[in-house]
């Protein structure tokens, strides 16, 4: 307990340590995709706790989805940006392995179920301190995100991680895009 508390602190004061520091757990791919699991289960458990328990669609428009697939849909969707998010590192003269950045990406899911968690209990309180507290820390979560990344990919910039994370988003999106065409989706529902 004591080292996610240390850890926690380092992430919100220094994210390249708090990368560094997770770095040094050198899990195995088991115990690293095992870790990933269990937060996008976590994440999912919680999505539909807010929602009293009912199947949520992920966008407007598509049907509502089961906690399962939804699970399914998250945990192979950020896999997915794990993996471009790699590749896209190799360009930039990157080294990270794909087994660290699942344990990254494990702890990124935590520090966004606990952000959830905290607006929600804030919304108790006051809609409007919710979402402020919402958007301040949407600019920490980037900027915490792009310190983890640098750890993880040793790019030695954030402005590097941050270059890699927008370009392994546009091409994930777009291949997804090409991939839903293929599947006969009209691009009118894909821009949704």
């Amino acid at each position: 307990m004591r080292f996610m508390i240390d850890l926690l602190r380092l992430t919100f004061t220094n994210p390249n340590a708090a990368g560094l520091h997770i770095l040094e757990l050198r899990p195995s791919f088991g115990t690293a995709l095992s870790a990933f699991m269990v937060t996008i289960i976590i994440a999912v458990v919680l999505m539909f706790a807010l929602n009293g328990f009912q199947a949520a669609a992920i966008l407007p428009g598509f049907p509502a989805i089961s906690p399962v697939k939804l699970a399914m849909v998250m945990g192979i969707g950020t896999l997915g940006l794990v993996g471009t998010i790699w590749l896209t590192a190799q360009a930039f003269g990157g080294n990270g392995s794909l087994t660290d950045g699942i344990l990254v990406f494990a702890w990124i899911q935590m520090l966004q179920v606990l952000l959830q968690i905290v607006q929600t209990a804030l919304m108790l309180v006051s809609i409007t301190l919710a979402g402020l507290v919402s958007l301040i820390a949407t600019g920490l979560l980037f900027w915490i995100l792009f310190g983890l990344l640098n750890s993880w990919l040793n790019l030695e910039s954030m402005w590097k991680a941050a270059a890699c994370f927008v370009i392994s988003v546009i091409g994930l999106s777009m291949a997804g895009a090409f991939i839903l065409v293929s599947f006969g989706v009209s691009p009118g529902q894909v821009a949704l």
